[in-house]
């Protein structure tokens, strides 16, 4: 009975250590993207990506390079491969940028995304991300040192966490991007949320909601309280799309992104998505 006891209390020492968060390491990663949407109206894009990181919650922005241009792909497999010196405590962000390589014009924007460099760590040094504009990016480890998961796994949930429930929560943003400029004079949007769910990546969006519209704010904090029925099993993703609203002409686009409703489960029910253009989303439990 005694060993037996050992055994467990090793067992258990063991499944600690293994689970235990990296709090420092050096990463290298690489790219690839699926979907891309095609800005070339005679051929196929030809896209490359810029990747920065933050530490401050995408208040600024420092380069860690631009990936070589793959000519004609919307599935590009990027061979460059990146080093990050990742350290828990600076929260740091990964922004990636991916543009359509054009020779006689500005090149055009295929998509943008922020990624928590800590979920990334989290889910085994690999992560597929959706982009703003539409597809999507796989980021994964380069090194051979590394044994990366042939899919996002998930941030570990909380112990005592049921397979579903009716998950209840609210939304702020802060520092959303302005349209009601007057000349040099900032204006203050009047935000609103639309909110869509699919099933993986590539699913077909279904309606979940909308807020109400706030009105003369950079900051809202919406009172709606809305409903989704999440199922650990299943690959559940909230598309969030803002807007200003506007009576006399059509609603301005403020920012979109995109969150997996497991990560907001395992973060205890709160969560602050980064948006593309400015500010940030935040979902709390209602």
């Amino acid at each position: 009975m005694a060993k037996f006891a050992h055994l467990c209390v090793l067992a258990v020492c063991v499944a600690l250590a293994q689970s235990a968060a990296v709090d420092k390491a050096k990463i290298k990663f690489k790219v690839s993207g699926r979907n891309l949407i095609d800005k070339d109206t005679a051929g196929t894009s030809d896209p490359y990506y810029e990747v920065f990181y933050s530490n401050d919650g995408g208040q600024s922005k420092t380069k860690i390079g631009r990936s070589d241009t793959v000519n004609d792909q919307e599935n590009p497999d990027w061979g460059n491969t990146f080093e990050f010196d990742f350290d828990r405590r600076k929260n740091p962000y990964w922004y990636f940028h991916v543009y359509d390589e054009d020779n006689l014009r500005e090149d055009d924007n295929v998509g943008r995304v922020w990624i928590n460099v800590a979920d990334f760590v989290d889910k085994g040094q690999v992560v597929n991300a959706n982009l703003d504009k539409g597809g999507y990016l796989t980021v994964k480890s380069a090194d051979s040192s590394a044994t990366p998961k042939t899919g996002a796994a998930g941030i570990p949930l909380p112990p005592g966490t049921p397979d579903s429930q009716t998950l209840r929560f609210k939304l702020s943003a802060t520092n959303l991007p302005t349209k009601d400029d007057v000349g040099f004079i900032p204006g203050k949007s009047d935000p609103y949320v639309i909110i869509t769910s699919t099933e993986g990546l590539t699913g077909k969006e279904k309606d979940v909601g909308r807020t109400a519209t706030v009105a003369g704010t950079r900051n809202p904090s919406w009172g709606d309280v809305l409903t989704f029925q999440w199922n650990k099993n299943k690959d559940q993703r909230l598309h969030f799309k803002i807007y200003d609203d506007d009576t006399l002409r059509e609603d301005d686009k403020l920012g979109q992104g995109w969150i997996e409703v497991n990560d907001f489960v395992a973060k205890g029910q709160t969560y602050t998505l980064i948006l593309p253009k400015r500010g940030s989303l935040i979902l709390t439990k209602a």
